[in-house]
């Protein structure tokens, strides 16, 4: 099972979103700063990895607040875990230096725009709990999402 791990940073009432090609997809897509947790890593940590190498934001483990996570299943086993967070951050200067060189750009977007964006995602784990998230600011949420050949369920 993967874990994986993302991130809402704030600037000024703007959330970042990194433009990614993803290699599963017909199309880059706009996305939150996310990626898979490594081995001995927390999924903190693994957050503030993925936000400083997709995005060059900095922030530390303990500014993170932990508001959803996500479970996804296929086949009646569990595929994926992820934990996703939101921050503030400080510096809003973009440097992006993703070592899977998936990233396309970087930039800041209105929330209303940010979950524009994310509805344009084809895969609902990440897309659903995001933009429920920046729609009505629900903490503490614990997604389920199965897979049931094509379709997703929630």
């Amino acid at each position: 099972m993967q874990g994986y791990a993302g991130v809402i940073a704030r600037y000024d009432g703007l959330v970042a979103m990194v433009r990614e090609q993803y290699h599963a997809w017909d199309a880059p897509y706009w996305n939150l700063p996310s990626g898979g947790v490594e081995d001995g890593e927390t999924p903190a940590a693994g957050a503030v990895r993925e936000l400083r190498e997709e995005s060059g934001l900095h922030v530390s483990v303990d500014e993170l607040e932990l508001v959803w996570t996500t479970q996804t299943q296929a086949a009646g086993r569990v595929t994926s875990r992820s934990w996703n967070y939101v921050v503030d951050v400080a510096d809003p200067a973009f440097a992006i230096d993703d070592p899977d060189g998936s990233v396309m750009a970087a930039r800041w977007f209105t929330p209303e725009d940010a979950v524009r964006r994310l509805g344009r995602m084809p895969y609902p784990p990440i897309a659903v709990p995001a933009i429920h998230y920046l729609a009505h600011g629900t903490r503490g949420r614990a997604w389920r999402f199965t897979l049931s050949g094509d379709e997703w369920s929630w």
